[in-house]
């Protein structure tokens, strides 16, 4: 059998994978015969093929084993790369503009447009379930990206991409399983910004020992390395290079509890007495164990910071502040619990984020 007869018999089998099944679940026509499947076409397996762009996830791709590369949805690729596409019905191509740069995709046709001169990939588009596929090395050869082909995984990531930005942030959420680790520091919820890890990420303790993932902890406060381009979702996502822990090990004021609890809200009531200051939190958990509502009392060791994690003054918490409290586990039984406060984050609400600041210098120059 041909490379072509045995494609098309796995790219068949492919579009009843993606659809679901809904072809073997409709009635039979008896009208017509059905299809013949060989057995050298039941042996060719369409791989999945996982597609990261600028560090955030992509719309799957596919490979079978008559292709030369990976086959990447279009429209997919270019959205998240910033690409405008057109989408002509009538001869079944794709126009993509971006600035001064056009391009020009047929279904069927190897021959891509790359600003009035043809270029030829080897593999031409397909159209898999409605949707246009493409070869990795389209995002290479046309889109001027950088394309890392790792197993089942391709990694792309655009020019803009591999500007760095620097920025400091106390970190509010970890997350450890699946394939795409991340940690958001900034700010909770739908604030901050959410740092995009992969195998290349470097960790590092203020000392700039190598550490890795499992270091971390919430409420520490760190300097990330990640790319300038985000996505625009809330909070935006970006593609991270390289995490340093600025607190210092061995620190009494600095060294987190063994396991760090987290509430996000308001103050809703400052106490302060000839000993102590006690704050109640009324808000968001950024853990599973963590109360929503709990009051926090504020000692000599509380570390008083902004997202930045630069130092800010007890006179700054007062009712109505929005603030993050980080906390041991060690809470009382009453309602709301009662515990000791780590590290408290204040919200500065003048306060402009490191990454604007240094986006705004890049284009004023």
């Amino acid at each position: 059998m041909n490379n072509n007869t045995t494609k098309i018999s796995a790219l068949m089998a492919l579009s009843l994978a993606l659809g679901g099944g809904s072809a073997l679940a409709a009635a039979p026509n008896t009208t017509q015969p059905a299809p013949l499947i060989t057995a050298a076409a039941q042996t060719e397996q369409a791989a999945t093929i996982k597609v990261l762009v600028n560090g955030a996830p992509a719309a799957n791709g596919y490979k079978t084993s008559a292709d030369k590369e990976p086959m990447l949805a279009l429209r997919s690729l270019t959205e998240a790369l910033g690409y405008e596409l057109e989408w002509n019905k009538e001869d079944k191509s794709a126009e993509l503009t971006q600035g001064n740069l056009w391009t020009r995709v047929v279904t069927g046709h190897d021959q891509y447009s790359v600003n009035k001169m043809l270029l030829t990939l080897g593999t031409a588009p397909e159209i898999i379930n409605g949707t246009l596929y493409v070869p990795a090395s389209f995002a290479e050869k046309v889109l001027h990206a950088q394309v890392t082909t790792t197993g089942n995984m391709v990694t792309i990531v655009s020019e803009e991409a591999v500007k760095n930005i620097t920025e400091r942030g106390v970190i509010t959420r970890i997350h450890k399983d699946g394939s795409y680790p991340s940690v958001q520091i900034g700010g909770a919820g739908l604030d901050g910004i959410v740092l995009n890890l992969n195998d290349d990420t470097e960790f590092k303790s203020a000392e700039g020992k190598e550490i890795s993932l499992d270091d971390l902890t919430l409420g520490m406060n760190v300097e990330a390395v990640h790319s300038a381009i985000t996505t625009r979702s809330l909070p935006p996502q970006t593609p991270t290079y390289q995490i340093t822990v600025l607190d210092v090990a061995g620190s009494e004021a600095e060294t987190p509890p063994l396991e760090v609890l987290g509430t996000a809200g308001t103050v809703e009531r400052v106490q302060t007495t000839a000993d102590t200051t006690q704050i109640e939190i009324s808000g968001t958990r950024l853990t599973e164990t963590a109360p929503e509502h709990v009051i926090l009392n504020i000692t000599d060791a509380t570390q008083l910071v902004d997202h930045e994690g630069n130092p800010v003054e007890l006179t700054e918490l007062t009712e109505g502040a929005k603030v993050i409290g980080f906390y041991s586990p060690m809470l009382t039984r009453s309602l709301p619990p009662i515990g000791t406060a780590w590290k408290l984050v204040l919200e500065t609400p003048d306060a402009q984020p490191a990454a604007d600041e240094q986006l705004d210098a890049e284009q004023a120059e």
